[in-house]
């Protein structure tokens, strides 16, 4: 009876966890045939299944892990001289302290926004001043590093103007400004985030 309900655990384990080839794709025959659960006389562990001839098979590749797509967070900040000071929703950006940030006194957090970021598919996010500021990754440099633009549209609101080409590490922020919005500027703060 003890046997049975190992022999019995050891099949479920084995057709419910598969076991995986190199390539990621099931090895053929793993945990297909009711007699590879088990055999007479052989260790067993729990969720471990035995094949014919896998005792000098190597061991199944550890599971790769699974690529964190890319985002561009940006924070939409209102520069003024309303002598409001710093809204604590920006959290640390010594940067504001430095000119040319430093000639405005007060900076507000009109939205936040999070744009997935996928190699020369551009992603738009409509402003408050009625332009549209568009980012695209244009290289990923390595699994921490990658090349972006930033645009904004013309007024007219066809042909985006070329701000800046960045190269940025994961979590580091930089800073597009100047575009004019009720009696002070627009300050975008965009950090790439996985």
């Amino acid at each position: 009876m003890k046997r049975a309900s190992l022999a019995l655990f050891s099949l479920v384990a084995a057709l419910t966890l598969p076991a995986y080839a190199g390539g990621g794709l099931p090895a053929p025959g793993a945990a297909s045939a009711p007699g590879a659960a088990s055999a007479p006389g052989a260790a067993s562990a729990p969720g471990a299944a035995s094949a014919p001839g896998a005792g000098s098979a190597a061991p199944a590749p550890s599971a790769r892990p699974v690529a964190q797509p890319l985002l561009a967070e940006v924070l939409i900040l209102h520069a003024t001289n309303e002598q409001k000071g710093i809204d604590p929703r920006i959290g640390k950006l010594p940067e504001l302290g430095k000119p040319p940030f430093s000639n405005y006194d007060s900076y507000q957090v009109l939205d936040r926004a999070r744009l997935p970021l996928k190699k020369d598919a551009p992603e738009n996010l409509k402003l408050p001043n009625g332009r549209t500021l568009q980012v695209r990754l244009l290289d990923e440099l390595g699994p921490d590093s990658v090349r972006l633009s930033a645009s904004i549209n013309r007024p007219s609101g066809k042909e985006f103007l070329p701000l800046l080409e960045v190269k940025a590490h994961v979590g580091q922020a930089f800073i597009v400004a100047g575009q004019s919005h009720k009696k002070g500027i627009l300050v975008l703060v965009i950090r790439v985030v996985k």
